[in-house]
């Protein structure tokens, strides 16, 4: 699937002392980030997400707990990840369905592209689909 991937990013440290991840330009970010932003305090099982963007980029990071993140491109083409481990981001392109399911007091970091702008949220999921024909 086209504009999804997971992507490991270095963690400097010891189990000792703790790890350290370090994500600046010219160390695999895809893109310039705008905008971060986090997600806390849901309950085991909750289900965020359910929208695409048009044009926005972001890559997801559990800083801890579990995530399963579903994807589904415009072709059909539907993959799930889980995010386990907070040195390994999941790159999110445009025109990506997704929704993200929260285990073990999950917490999600997003950077994004842009900042918020709601008309580039597609929240409902025939116009998603519509957007095959345009």
């Amino acid at each position: 699937m086209n504009n999804v991937y997971l992507q490991a990013f270095k963690a400097h440290g010891s189990e000792e002392d703790g790890y350290l991840s370090a994500i600046e330009r010219n160390t695999g970010l895809p893109f310039d980030m705008k905008r971060v932003y986090t997600v806390i305090n849901t309950k085991e099982g909750n289900v965020r997400g359910y929208h695409a963007h048009k044009s926005l980029n972001q890559i997801f990071f559990v800083l801890k707990g579990k995530i399963e993140v579903y994807c589904e491109d415009l072709d059909g083409n539907k993959e799930s990840y889980l995010l386990d481990d907070p040195h390994i981001g999941l790159v999110c392109g445009p025109l990506i369905w997704h929704t993200l399911t929260y285990h073990d007091d999950a917490i999600l970091m997003v950077l994004a592209s842009e900042g918020y702008k709601e008309e580039d949220y597609i929240r409902n999921y025939e116009d998603f689909l519509r957007e095959k024909n345009i």
